[in-house]
């Protein structure tokens, strides 16, 4: 439940005791139920279906002959770009990645896409942005998927040959 459900039951569970005081408990369950109703709607109302299809792209930007690929996952909004990537891996069996999680940044570091390897030793490693070329300014654990117009890319970069 999002911090803004949480917020809207304490207003509306607030409401609803004004409105049972004075009144027998029997109808308390029911008069609970019909908040978490209005709850979801208002939810959905808000933030649509709560599901987001966004677009992921793989890219190579140092080989020409790399066959960039796309997928079109579905996860809940606010899910963080790795719990997209897993979903994908579910989804797809051509879709595969490898991570380390560092617990000092809090986060998982991409170290590989359907079988490509950054290497420190070749200086490449995956790089990720936006769908307009801009590249996040944190971790895959820290940016999340907001709507269904969302695109993801993946780019298979070097850092001594300053290809993004």
């Amino acid at each position: 439940m999002s911090k803004f459900s949480i917020v809207v039951v304490f207003l509306l569970a607030a409401t609803l005791c004004r409105e049972v005081q004075g009144q027998d408990n029997e109808g308390v369950p029911q008069a609970l139920d019909d908040l978490l109703e209005r709850v979801a709607l208002l939810e959905t109302q808000i933030f649509g279906s709560g599901l987001a299809t966004v677009t992921l792209k793989i890219e190579n930007s140092l080989d020409p002959d790399f066959e960039s690929a796309e997928y079109q996952v579905s996860v809940p909004v606010g899910n963080s770009v790795f719990q997209m990537m897993v979903a994908a891996t579910k989804e797809f069996d051509d879709f595969t990645f490898g991570a380390t999680y560092f617990s000092e940044y809090g986060g998982h570091f991409i170290n590989s896409i359907n079988g490509l390897a950054g290497n420190t030793d070749d200086k490449t490693f995956w790089s990720f942005e936006n769908g307009k070329g801009v590249a996040f300014d944190r971790g895959v654990d820290l940016i999340s998927v907001h709507a269904n117009d969302d695109v993801i890319v993946f780019r298979f970069a070097s850092w001594a040959t300053g290809h993004p």
